[in-house]
């Protein structure tokens, strides 16, 4: 679903060659987690179960199940509002979170937090550099907008994608997170291009969705996700 800020439906226009007036868009803002990235398979048991960590009796198969049934819970994700301003500030709730799950012990919440923000542990969906390549051979200015707690730039690297893109604003880089129309305006100033003529795609109707607030069309991918199938990117292609 592509709409610009004042509710009508965007074009779906495709780009040939690289940017100019009759161009759509001049830049693309894309969230990270869930959008270009899996968010589904990120704590991998046997990687735990690896750091030779002492498991509490339990198997690592059901660590990561007790920790994602707790932290996706309805009072856990209000617990995790605003928990992606700062770096100290994720680890503190999210480390909280996951010791709950259990109760775990210190050194099996640390062995969970670090393969949750291990860059290595996160998988680009098969469409994602694919689709992020093409944009820049077309001349589209390209970003990465995320709520975050910690520093993407090394997964964004390890994908060969961080060298395409024209800003990387991080929530936790600058106190302030998605929905706040302010986080939106910030990236449009980093990117160098008006913020109307910005397409932000992400998954979120809510978080994502508020870019339409800053001025920002915006394009929503489709709840249904898996880290082996195409994210549907390729549709920004013929926005873009």
């Amino acid at each position: 679903m592509c709409c610009w800020s004042d509710g009508r439906a965007a074009p779906e226009i495709a780009s040939v060659g690289g940017v100019d007036h009759d161009s759509t868009f001049g830049a693309v803002l894309f969230d990270f987690s869930g959008t270009l990235f899996d968010d589904t398979s990120v704590l991998d048991p046997a990687a735990i179960a690896a750091t030779g960590v002492d498991l509490g009796g339990s198997t690592a198969v059901e660590v990561v199940r007790r920790v994602l049934t707790h932290v996706d819970s309805p009072a856990s994700l209000e617990a995790r509002r605003g928990c992606d301003v700062s770096q100290e500030a994720h680890r503190a709730v999210w480390t909280r979170l996951i010791a709950e799950s259990g109760p775990f012990a210190p050194d099996l919440v640390d062995a969970v937090y670090a393969a949750l923000t291990d860059p290595a542990a996160w998988t680009p969906y098969p469409d994602t550099a694919v689709v992020l390549g093409a944009l820049h051979e077309r001349g589209v200015r390209i970003g990465v907008l995320s709520n975050i707690g910690w520093d993407i730039r090394p997964a964004l690297a390890d994908a060969g994608v961080l060298d395409l893109l024209d800003a990387v604003v991080l929530s936790c880089e600058h106190g302030v997170e998605k929905p706040d129309p302010a986080l939106f305006a910030l990236a449009c100033e980093q990117i160098g291009v008006a913020s109307g003529r910005v397409l932000y795609v992400g998954d979120d109707p809510v978080k994502d969705g508020a870019a339409v607030r800053a001025g920002l069309p915006v394009y929503l991918l489709p709840a249904e996700r898996s880290v082996d199938r195409e994210r549907g990117l390729g549709t920004v292609l013929r926005l873009a």
